[in-house]
C-alpha cells in the first residue's frame, strides 16, 4: 500500500510540474508575440514616418547650391585627374577611365544652369583632357566619356573643334560592332573572341553619342547600329516582368541569346538596381533619339518594376533581392539615375496617369537623396555629392560611399525637373 501511495504523489508531481512547464512555455510564447507585434509596429511606425513628399523649392536650392560648392571643392583636390568614386569620403581619381565625361558634364550642366564663366572654362579643361581617347579601339565607352563633354560641349558652344573629336569618336566605335550578331562588343579588345559575346544592360548609355554622330554626319548606318544595339539588349536584357540581367551572353556568329548572368549584382536571376537603372534611362534616351515605340514600351516596363519594387524610402538597396535587406547597403547613383530617365520618360508618355506617376516616383527619389544622403551631413572628409552609392559590392569597392555617375544624374535630374537641360 505505501509503495502504491508514493507511486500516487509521484504521478501527481510529475502532473504539476507538466502544468508549470506550460504555464512557462505559454509565458514565453506570449511574450514573443507580444515582441514581434512590437517590432511590427515599430517597422511601420519608422516606415508611416517617412517623408514621402516630392521636391519643393527649398529643396531644389539647398540640392543646387551644395553641387556648386561640391564641384568647386573636387576641382581643387583632384588637379588634372578625374573623380570616380570614394573610399572613406576621400576621391579615388584616374585619367578619366570610363566616368570622367560625368565629371567633364556636371561642369557643363553647371555652366548651362548659371551661366558662371569659371563653370565654362573648368568644362572646357576636362573636356580637353579625354580628348586621346578619339581614336582608342579598344574602348566601347568612348560613348560615356564624349556625349557628357564633347558633344554637350558642342552643343553648347559651337566650338567645332569638339565636333570633330566627337565624330572621330564615333567613327572609332563603330569599329566595335558585330555585324554577325547585330551589337557592339562591349568587353576585351577589339576582336577578342573570348570576351567578344558579352554585353551589358550598361552599355545603352553609349548609344547618345552614337545617335548623335549620325544626325551630325548624316549617316544614317551610324543610328541603324545604335538601334540594333538597343532592340537586341531590350529583347534579351529585359525579362518577361519587366525586370533585367545586366550580362547576356550571345552567340557572336548569330546573336542568339545563349544565358543571362550577373557581374556586380547579388545572382544571375536577381535584379541589380543600378542595371534596371542604366535600362529605364537608357531605352527612354532610345525614344527620344530614334521614335521607335519598342524602345518606349522597353522604357515603360522597366520603370514599372523599378517603382513598384522600391523601398518606403525610394533609394533602392544594391540588389533588389540583396539577402540582407533592410539592413543592406543601398545606391543611390541607381535611384539618381533612375529618376532623370523618370522625369525624360514623363514627357515622352501620352496617358496622364503614367506621366503623372513618373513625374511624382522622381520627384520622391531626389526629395529622399536631397533630405538624407548628401555627403554634407557625414563627419570628417565629405568628397561628393551624394553618399550612399555602390560600385561593385561582392569586392567590397566604394560601398556606401559617393561616385560621379551618381553626382551627375543627381544634377540632370534636378535641372531636367525646372526644363534646364534636354
Amino acid at each position: 500500500m505505501k509503495v502504491k501511495t508514493k507511486q500516487r504523489q509521484n504521478r501527481g508531481c510529475y502532473r504539476r510540474l507538466r502544468v508549470k512547464r506550460r504555464a512557462a512555455l505559454l509565458n514565453i510564447f506570449s511574450l514573443l508575440l507580444l515582441f514581434l507585434s512590437f517590432s511590427a509596429g515599430a517597422a511601420w511606425a519608422k516606415k508611416a514616418s517617412i517623408d514621402q513628399s516630392g521636391m519643393t523649392p527649398e529643396l531644389k536650392k539647398t540640392a543646387l547650391d551644395y553641387c556648386s560648392e561640391s564641384l568647386l571643392r573636387t576641382i581643387s583636390v583632384v588637379g588634372d585627374s578625374f573623380p570616380e568614386a570614394t573610399e572613406n569620403g576621400v576621391w579615388k581619381i584616374n585619367s578619366g577611365g570610363w566616368t570622367g565625361g560625368y565629371f567633364a558634364g556636371m561642369l557643363w550642366m553647371m555652366y548651362q544652369a548659371t551661366g558662371g564663366g569659371n563653370w565654362l572654362l573648368q568644362a572646357r579643361r576636362y573636356t580637353d583632357l579625354l580628348e586621346g581617347n578619339q581614336f582608342d579601339v579598344d574602348n566601347i565607352d568612348i560613348g560615356i566619356l564624349f556625349w557628357p563633354s564633347f558633344d554637350k560641349g558642342y552643343m553648347i558652344t559651337g566650338d567645332r573643334r569638339y565636333h570633330e573629336i566627337g565624330i572621330a569618336g564615333a567613327r572609332t566605335m563603330m569599329k566595335r560592332f558585330n555585324e554577325r550578331g547585330g551589337y557592339f562588343q562591349n568587353w576585351g579588345r577589339l576582336g577578342e573572341r573570348e570576351q567578344a559575346g558579352f554585353v551589358i544592360v550598361d552599355c545603352l548609355i553609349n548609344l547618345d553619342h552614337l545617335f548623335w554622330a549620325s544626325r551630325e554626319t548624316g549617316d544614317p548606318s551610324i543610328a541603324a547600329c545604335a538601334v540594333s544595339h538597343a532592340r537586341k539588349t531590350a529583347e534579351s536584357h529585359v525579362r518577361d516582368d519587366g525586370s533585367s540581367y545586366q550580362v547576356v551572353e550571345f552567340d557572336q556568329d548569330t546573336g542568339k541569346m545563349l544565358r543571362g548572368l550577373k557581374k556586380q549584382g547579388y545572382s544571375d536571376e536577381s535584379t541589380w538596381s543600378r542595371g534596371q537603372s542604366w535600362g529605364v534611362y537608357g531605352f527612354s534616351r532610345a525614344y527620344k533619339n530614334s521614335g521607335m515605340q519598342e524602345f518606349l514600351m522597353a522604357a515603360k516596363r522597366m520603370a514599372d518594376w523599378f517603382i513598384d519594387h522600391l523601398p518606403p524610402d525610394f533609394v533602392p538597396y544594391w540588389d533588389f533581392q540583396a539577402p540582407k535587406i533592410p539592413d543592406d547597403a543601398r545606391d543611390t547613383s541607381a535611384a539618381s539615375m533612375a529618376a532623370s530617365g523618370l522625369i525624360e520618360l514623363a514627357t515622352q508618355v501620352k496617358d496622364t496617369g503614367e506621366r503623372r506617376r513618373y513625374r511624382e516616383a522622381a520627384e520622391k527619389i531626389m526629395a529622399s537623396l536631397t533630405r538624407s544622403y548628401l555627403t554634407k551631413n557625414l563627419p570628417g572628409r565629405n568628397d561628393g555629392v551624394l553618399t550612399g552609392g555602390t560600385y561593385f559590392y561582392e569586392k567590397n569597392a566604394s560601398v556606401n560611399q559617393a561616385n560621379i555617375w551618381g553626382d551627375f544624374y543627381y544634377l540632370e535630374a534636378l535641372l531636367r525637373l525646372d526644363g534646364k537641360v534636354n
